[in-house]
């Protein structure tokens, strides 16, 4: 989308990040959602955007119905989103999905405003990429903290991210094809930060789902890493084992992993499970302990790092 001239740069929001990768499946969306949530928890208003065709409702929006709708047509499944990037107006969040934390939700209309960037590139140029932005400003006072979950393999939105953010910090896992998907939202990167936005840093990045023992094969990817990053770019040193047993749980509860683990205390047991009396839903695994607390200490070195960027 941006391969002109520059674009007249919108300052963005004290303590905006983006997060964001090349490719889906490396904790992208959780990431994010813990971010704002564990940023709302510390007392900080919080929004989360999320730019992002996929609804992982990993806060329970859609499926339980949380927080205070606004007025008028629907803001779920991308469509707030979409309508304020179509209409040119002030964005429209969901407002206290939990205290301190308004959320925008991504969902299947968020594809279609890729169209909308691409027919009007023809007629305004480059300036397009501060869609966002422009529908952001109005309320950005009203934050402490903007957290952006961006689309992946899609260069038009995840330039729409970065346009509107002041740090990026990427996720990865460690496949091959994980690290290769960053060299997407480097590109995307360089090419915002000198087109569009000259306030966006680096933040660093980060192995996400990993086992946490395996620290040879932690060393070769963070050589990866600054392989396509650039050998500056600052490599977290937090890892979030892989534990999916209590992942998916705490993800079809609509719940983060800090709230899930709240429950443990009232978990029903295998053998209120044998006896009849709970299900299999209705177990909580202790696996949730360890998963919460490497979460927090990730959520907390992500916001360290990003305010040293800025």
């Amino acid at each position: 989308m941006l391969n002109q001239s520059a674009a007249q740069p919108i300052e963005p929001p004290e303590g905006s990040t983006a997060v964001g990768t090349g490719k889906g499946g490396v904790g992208k969306s959780t990431v994010a959602a813990h971010l704002a949530g564990e940023s709302a928890a510390a007392g900080h208003r919080t929004l989360l955007i999320c730019v992002t065709g996929q609804d992982d409702d990993d806060l329970g929006i859609k499926r339980y119905g949380h927080g205070v709708h606004p007025q008028g047509p629907s803001a779920i499944d991308g469509e707030g989103l979409y309508r304020a990037i179509h209409d040119r107006v002030p964005l429209q969040p969901i407002r206290e999905v939990r205290p301190n934390l308004d959320v925008l939700p991504g969902g299947p209309r968020v594809a279609d405003i890729s169209n909308i960037l691409m027919l009007r590139m023809m007629q305004e140029g480059p300036a397009v990429v501060l869609s966002l932005a422009q529908s952001l400003a109005p309320i950005a006072p009203l934050y402490d903290r903007v957290i952006f979950d961006s689309a992946p393999e899609s260069d038009p939105l995840e330039q729409l991210v970065l346009a509107s953010a002041r740090t990026l910090i990427v996720p990865t896992r460690s496949d091959e094809s994980s690290i290769n998907g960053m060299e997407r939202i480097s590109k995307n990167f360089k090419v915002v930060k000198s087109q569009a936005n000259p306030y966006l840093q680096m933040a660093g990045a980060f192995l996400y789902g990993s086992n946490r023992s395996a620290t040879l094969m932690h060393a070769a990817v963070r050589k990866d890493i600054r392989r396509v990053l650039g050998e500056g770019t600052p490599i977290l040193q937090t890892i979030v084992g892989y534990r999916e047993v209590p992942a998916r749980n705490a993800r079809k509860k609509g719940l983060l992993f800090s709230e899930y683990a709240d429950l443990l205390p009232t978990s029903a047991t295998s053998y209120d499970v044998k006896a009849g009396r709970a299900t299999e839903a209705d177990v909580v695994p202790e696996t949730i302990i360890p998963l919460s607390k490497e979460m927090r200490e990730l959520t907390n070195e992500i916001f360290d790092y990003c305010g040293r960027a800025a």
